[in-house]
């Protein structure tokens, strides 16, 4: 199922998950229903940069179809790769060479004698950069158990190390930044300091009061009236909770 949200400038999502129902929240579903948010944001505050934060689930971290990644790239010149079956080819890159940033594309132009549109692979990209090896580079170490502290023990860990792959964003950061706002996330395992925690535990204490009922409709207008019934000042005081706990956090991580 496609996921749509209403443009009731209202960023809420009403999901009922499972098999037989709207299926699973997935990372496209989460982009949408941020860049409805950010609609919302913007047309309250047209003049306001927001931040909006997130904890470290796994779709949160999904990086887009297009982005650099080493992890499946083939060594040699390659017809009809691509990082996703079906999906767009690898963005371009680009490398320092002295002074100057170089653009690189990693496919072949499409006029190319005898090669056109193929990717070109891990050895010719390391080459164009300059670094590759007179004994040459394996495609990656066995496991790819690379030695501790090596840059550049194979094609696949020299490709980690080089800075456009290092600074890949995930494809949520990517949005909401290409939209000119701040993306965030929670450290790992920390979920009091996601303020948002206590505005669910409050809503679910809520519902707990509402009346019993096996009709998922009812369930439904339940669950948003218990979400609404929280006061707004009762949500801004979980917010100033956050910070006094994010300062104190990064105090004892600060001095151990």
């Amino acid at each position: 199922m496609k996921l749509t949200v209403k443009k009731s400038r209202n960023a809420r999502v009403m999901f009922r998950a499972g098999k037989n129902r709207d299926g699973w929240f997935a990372s496209e579903d989460l982009l949408l229903q941020v860049d409805e948010a950010i609609n919302v944001f913007e047309g309250r505050a047209p003049f306001a940069t927001g931040l909006f934060l997130f904890d470290n689930a796994p779709s949160h971290q999904k990086r887009a179809p297009d982005a650099l990644s080493a992890r499946k790239l083939p060594k040699g010149p390659h017809a009809t790769w691509r990082q996703h079956k079906g999906g767009p080819r690898m963005r371009n890159t680009t490398f320092k060479l002295g002074d100057q940033t170089i653009a690189q594309e990693l496919y072949f132009p499409d006029d190319h004698p005898t090669m056109p549109g193929w990717f070109k692979g891990m050895e010719i990209i390391i080459q164009e950069w300059g670094l590759w090896p007179e004994k040459g580079l394996n495609a990656q170490c066995e496991g790819f158990k690379c030695v501790a502290g090596k840059t550049n023990c194979c094609c696949r860990r020299l490709l980690f190390t080089q800075p456009d792959f290092v600074a890949q964003k995930s494809h949520l950061e990517e949005l909401i930044t290409s939209r000119g706002h701040i993306c965030d996330f929670y450290p790992k395992y920390h979920c009091k300091l996601n303020f948002i925690e206590q505005y669910w535990g409050a809503a679910k204490f809520r519902y707990r009061s509402t009346p019993k009922t096996s009709d998922i409709d009812e369930m439904e207008q339940n669950v948003i009236a218990c979400l609404e019934d929280i006061p707004q000042l009762q949500i801004l005081r979980y917010v100033v909770l956050f910070l006094a706990q994010k300062c104190s956090f990064k105090h004892a991580y600060t001095h151990n």
